[in-house]
């Protein structure tokens, strides 16, 4: 019965990428039979999840990343589809795995969290003080002495400053999570992140240094 299931779903999906390809690009029926082929590629169940159990506490971020730049790509490129060639769910797997999860990796993996970044602290500063280097990196961001961190954001989002987006990390919380609460793509979140954790290096150093005395 699951065989037959998925032989009607293979159906369905080639004939509405089929649909979007038969109209010129950006006419109101591409535009639905796109919208009815993402839907149906998604309710499908048949997504694939490279790499399940690697990239531990930022997976569902590059997932989520992967397969979101996987799906404008099927949009804007339904053209290159070939109904000939294979299934719309092979295409799409194959693109998702070979391709924009790969490709969102490094938007993660190497410009990771903070915990990274307070894990290379430690092992340059080797703090013998009471308290960890993660509480004085934490504690030089609440303090923010020269309002310097709190006065770092994203363009016209001041509530989205790097004081903002570091305690929220430090706390626990995920880029999917602050993603939702600013209405901020994860991507942009993390690259920002990223230039103010480079940015602001030698000054958390610093501190750390300074209290670790």
């Amino acid at each position: 019965m699951d065989n037959g299931w998925d032989k009607e779903l293979d159906k369905r999906l080639k004939q509405l990428a089929i649909k979007a390809q038969q109209h010129p690009m950006m006419t109101p029926e591409r535009q639905r039979a796109l919208v009815q082929l993402v839907q149906a590629i998604l309710q499908s169940g048949r997504l694939c999840r490279p790499y399940w159990g690697q990239f531990e506490g930022i997976y569902e971020d590059i997932y989520n990343e992967a397969r979101q730049d996987m799906l404008l790509y099927i949009c804007q490129k339904i053209d290159d589809y070939d109904p000939e060639k294979s299934p719309v769910m092979r295409w799409v797997n194959f693109l998702l795995e070979k391709r924009f999860f790969r490709e969102a990796i490094p938007k993660f993996m190497d410009k990771n969290i903070i915990r990274r970044t307070l894990d290379d602290l430690e092992n340059i500063i080797q703090p013998e003080e009471e308290f960890s280097t993660s509480e004085m990196v934490s504690e030089c961001i609440e303090e923010d002495r020269e309002d310097i961190f709190k006065n770092e954001y994203i363009e016209n989002n001041p509530q989205a400053n790097f004081q903002f987006l570091a305690k929220k990390r430090l706390a626990g919380a995920t880029w999917k999570e602050i993603s939702e609460e600013l209405c901020i793509k994860v991507a942009t979140l993390s690259s920002f992140y990223q230039r103010c954790l480079k940015k602001f290096a030698v000054k958390l150093r610093e501190y750390c240094q300074n209290h670790g005395s």
